[in-house]
């Protein structure tokens, strides 16, 4: 056994011995120098084992052992992000696979259901009322009014909710909501605004407040919405 472990030292020649020195004597680490020169940890444990490092070059080790560290955690931290990404990828594909094509009453229950999250059920609403700040929402909730119940975009009246800061931005952000759901901006009515104040700061470069979309006599369909709302309720 001795002399297995001193042909394994022997095996290495002086100059490498000298190299795992000098990096040791300018502060890197066991690990380091296992690096940098493919030589175990073990074996250059043994050669520096008598090198006894100044506070300069102990401070310096140090920091190269957070720098080291640091580069781990960042390299383990973008391991994780490209895994999570493609997981997000993977589940995204397979959710749009399970969506697929709607049928007619797929489509239905789409639509009574959003109506029933975000539409106007108050016992004296005369009118179908909608309203929401996620455009695409918005607009499959219009592409539902237009295929389901075949109203056109004409029947439509749009009015904007607005913290108060933004009163002067209204006919910037009215544009905005008008190019996305392909309405008039005559078709808006006053908008209200919020004169709460925001307690958290929010990323506001894409604020376009909430939109409310009512529908002109539209009673009798209101009445039909209930009617599908209360069929989901039943539901088990």
């Amino acid at each position: 056994m001795h002399i297995q472990v001193h042909n394994m030292f022997m095996r290495y020649k002086k100059e490498v011995k000298d190299k795992v020195r000098s990096f040791r004597q300018q502060g890197f680490s066991l690990g380091q120098i296992s690096q940098k020169i493919d030589v175990p940890r073990t074996t250059i444990r043994t050669w520096i084992k008598d090198i006894i490092l100044s506070k300069k070059q102990t401070e310096t080790l140090k920091e190269r052992v957070q720098e080291n560290l640091q580069k781990g955690r960042i390299k383990f931290q973008k391991i994780q992000g490209d895994k999570r990404e493609r997981n997000e990828k993977r589940l995204m594909r397979s959710g749009i696979s399970e969506i697929g094509q709607l049928s007619p009453r797929d489509f239905l229950i789409a639509g009574a259901s959003l109506y029933w999250a975000e539409g106007f059920k108050n016992r004296h609403e005369h009118r179908l009322g909608f309203c929401n700040s996620d455009p695409y929402m918005v607009k499959f909730y219009i592409y539902w009014l237009e295929k389901h119940l075949s109203i056109t975009k004409n029947q439509l009246v749009a009015r904007l909710t607005l913290n108060y800061l933004y009163k002067d931005e209204v006919n910037e952000i009215q544009s905005f909501w008008a190019q996305q759901i392909g309405i008039s901006l005559t078709q808006f009515t006053k908008p209200f605004f919020q004169t709460s104040k925001w307690k958290k700061q929010y990323n506001t470069n894409n604020y376009h407040g909430v939109l409310r979309i009512h529908v002109k006599d539209s009673l009798d369909r209101l009445l039909k919405m209930k009617g599908w709302i209360e069929g989901l309720k039943m539901l088990k």
